[in-house]
């Protein structure tokens, strides 16, 4: 058994002051980033380095760009290192206090990484993830303006680290303990602005503005190139609007898959088509539900 040193004033007997050797490793090179940013002085900037040479560093990136892995809350007020206990959810992976003010990192790990970047994946487990990370966020009263980019360092002898009896949770188990009512957004409609909540933001006004601008791509000489670059001049211009923008390679990475999700998804033939039977329904004077014209108008570019 492996005793931890945890100031008195932010232990709780909750948290183990011991980790068992049957323990996942926290620092297993397979929940973190493979060169992650890390820093020992913000105003000295960030670097990009191993994993093994960022752990050595006080502040290291935590999630890959595409990967949510970590969960983390800011909570910037003493005693920081309790709020999870103050606001009755259940005990963290880990807890990084700040010795000199108990400002803390309360960190919930996931057992299942939910995929923050791709178009590819199903939207829905972004956007549960968003709301349970919003309602945490609220009842612990953290940080809305944390970025999520950069957390201290667990391993460093800077902060004091108290590691839970758990590495991580499911997302349903983390939903039950909060209420998600007032968190929970569908598919288009406008999400709070701060940690996933860009993403989803991005996704949403980058994805309607592909269908349409996709075919003045298509067919034309290095269209595909041309194509990437004005996805990823569209996400970084919405980015810009956020009062703590995403780091510009999680931009990277929602741009890429944006711009190979609507490229290989758009058929101008088929398009052209639909086009043509929106155009056809429309003559006949018939009325169509909301939801058809929305889904032609949409798949058409128009």
């Amino acid at each position: 058994m492996v005793a931890l040193v945890v100031p008195n004033s932010d232990y709780h007997p909750a948290m183990t002051t011991c980790i068992s050797p049957t323990q996942p490793d926290l620092f297993d090179a397979s929940r973190w980033p493979r060169r992650p940013y890390c820093t020992d002085d913000f105003e000295q900037g960030v670097q990009i380095r191993s994993l093994k040479q960022a752990l050595t560093k006080v502040y290291i990136q935590a999630n890959p760009p595409h990967l949510r892995v970590w969960s983390i809350y800011d909570i910037d007020r003493p005693g920081g290192g309790l709020a999870w206990d103050d606001a009755n959810l259940p005990q963290p992976s880990w807890v990084t206090v700040n010795k000199a003010n108990r400002h803390a990192h309360v960190v919930y790990g996931l057992s299942a990484p939910v995929l923050t970047t791709s178009m590819e994946a199903r939207q829905a487990p972004l956007r549960y993830l968003n709301a349970v990370e919003s309602a945490f966020r609220a009842k612990m009263d953290a940080d809305d303006g944390y970025s999520g980019l950069i957390t201290k360092n667990p391993k460093h002898p800077l902060w004091w680290t108290i590691q839970g009896r758990r590495l991580d949770y499911d997302l349903e188990e983390l939903s039950g303990w909060v209420d998600l009512s007032r968190f929970t957004a569908k598919q288009g409609v406008k999400v709070a602005e701060v940690g996933l909540g860009r993403n989803v933001t991005v996704f949403d006004f980058v994805r309607l503005w592909s269908y349409k601008k996709v075919r003045e791509f298509k067919g034309q000489p290095g269209g595909y190139v041309h194509w990437q670059k004005a996805v990823y001049d569209r996400c970084m211009a919405r980015n810009a609007d956020f009062i703590a923008p995403m780091d510009s390679r999680e931009v990277y990475h929602i741009a890429q898959s944006v711009a190979k999700w609507t490229w290989s998804r758009f058929d101008l033939a088929a398009s052209d088509a639909r086009f043509s039977k929106l155009q056809a329904f429309r003559r006949t004077g018939k009325p169509l539900v909301r939801d058809q014209i929305f889904d032609l108008e949409k798949e058409d570019g128009r």
